[in-house]
């Protein structure tokens, strides 16, 4: 179904008012230690404070929270989260449709096991995800029924820190999610197969190893969900605070892939990435700024690529809450395709709702400016508008969509994508459950209409219900 005049005009019209950051700090009164809304991941909840049967303040502590013995406990989960979508010329129009509308669900529900005082713990999550009446499907869209969490912790001492060593199915997502996330918008949030350990080295200090393969997405029928052998991904992840209120993240990772096709180059792929996140916040302020370089080879040529992934802001004084941001993002390009050489940057597994939930942008041979004004009229509700302007970082090279696939016809366009505006409304309406409303209007550019697509328009209502 088309969408109608009222939905464009609402997608045109919202984008001028907001698009959520995280609505409570930390610190706030509102249903603190209660499951935050919505995307932190479930395994990081801890309601041993639920012990106090004073504390039992919400209708489901009482179901969330079982003692077993003064050793053991166990805690119980799940989320229902329904999601609307209507798109006006998806992919810009290139790829044959021209507007998509459809609804998505994801059901999950989990249990998390600790034993012998935490010394041993497990953690299984089921999830139903399904899809309705989407034209263009994509692998993050739907799996039917499936394990999306199953690992078992080992918690012991190391010296005098704490070492975790966490074996199974997990989510991961580290600094501000620029390579590594949790996917927590699109219907299908990304799992791996494979081993954590991780050491804890003292207050906003570790070091995380890790060697997994990710989870492949089959829609075909329920629990056929299994690792990708054909990718291997690891690395070394570690946070330590650097001076006053500057912290910083220094990380390696490989990815292993064993066939790709890039920068027309087909073959086998080793790359790595080697970067440091500078973040912190003080007097008002906070940042985030990601400097990446890769290496490797593809098929024999060699990778040389880089990034630069930066958020940057100002939160003002009062009632509103008012943050004024600037983010800015900048990706390497190839400059000629099968030149033995291989200029683009792969973001491996990012968060790209950044510009806005219509999977039109990734981190990819790109440059992208804009401000964000976030603000809170009231304490449940949070406006954040955003507009940035995007271009490609090498002409040369195309216009790629989240998973690296290239629009077609745009190698050799021109250089201007276009403006985005992005905005989301979210309402936190009780203790359990949000409601986000986004939307994206993206004018096109010559890059995106000398290949013959066109302006691309979105809007969203989320509901989830987390409990």
């Amino acid at each position: 179904m088309a969408p109608s005049p009222v939905a464009r005009a609402l997608a045109a019209a919202l984008c001028l008012f907001g698009s959520a950051q995280p609505l409570l700090a930390a610190g706030s009164s509102l249903e603190q230690s209660r499951p935050s809304r919505p995307g932190a991941p479930r395994w990081n909840e801890d309601y041993r404070f639920l012990d106090d049967p004073a504390k039992r303040t919400d209708p489901f502590d009482n179901y969330r929270y079982l003692r077993l013995s003064d050793s053991a406990w166990v805690q119980f989960g799940g989320e229902l989260r329904y999601r609307a979508d209507a798109l006006d010329r998806p992919f810009f129009g290139l790829r044959g449709i021209k507007d998509d509308s459809y609804l998505m669900q994801r059901l999950q529900a989990h249990a998390d096991l600790h034993l012998l005082d935490d010394a041993v713990r497990a953690f299984v999550q089921v999830q139903n995800t399904r899809v309705f009446g989407k034209d263009l499907y994509s692998p993050s869209d739907a799996g039917r029924t499936e394990l999306s969490q199953a690992f078992i912790d080992f918690n012991g001492a190391l010296g005098s820190h704490r070492l975790t060593t966490r074996v199974g199915r997990q989510e991961m997502g580290y600094g501000n999610q620029v390579l590594i996330t949790y996917r927590d918008t699109p219907n299908v949030r990304q799992s791996f197969d494979g081993l954590r350990a991780t050491l804890a080295l003292g207050p906003g200090s570790q070091v995380d190893a890790f060697a997994v393969h990710p989870v492949a997405v089959d829609a075909t029928d329920s629990f056929d969900d299994g690792s990708d052998n054909a990718v291997k991904f690891y690395g070394l992840y570690a946070t330590l605070p650097v001076a006053g209120p500057l912290n910083a993240d220094l990380y390696g990772l490989g990815l292993e892939t064993r066939e790709r096709t890039l920068d027309g180059i087909t073959g086998a792929e080793k790359r790595y990435s080697v970067g440091t996140r500078l973040f912190g916040q003080a007097a008002g302020f906070d940042w985030s700024t990601d400097l990446v370089g890769q290496f490797g080879q593809l098929h024999g040529a060699d990778i040389r690529a880089w990034a630069l992934s930066s958020d940057t802001g100002y939160t003002f004084a009062g009632a509103l809450r008012p943050r004024l941001g600037l983010r800015i993002d900048v990706a390497s390009g190839d400059g000629q395709a099968g030149d033995g050489r291989v200029g683009t940057f792969d973001p491996l597994y990012p968060r790209n709702g950044v510009y806005g939930e219509a999977s039109l942008t990734t981190l990819a041979n790109i440059i992208v400016v804009g401000p964000t004004l976030g603000f809170s009229p009231h304490p449940r509700l949070r406006l954040e508008p955003g507009v940035f302007a995007v271009w490609k970082q090498n002409p040369d090279d195309g216009v790629y969509m989240p998973g690296m696939s290239m629009l077609p016809g745009t190698r050799d366009s021109g250089r201007h994508l276009g403006t985005i505006y992005r905005a989301n409304l979210r309402w936190l309406a009780s203790a359990n459950t949000t409601v986000d409303l986004d939307c994206k209007y993206y004018a096109v550019g010559s890059a995106i209409t000398e290949a013959g697509g066109d302006d691309a328009s979105f809007v969203a209502l989320r509901g989830t219900f987390r409990f």
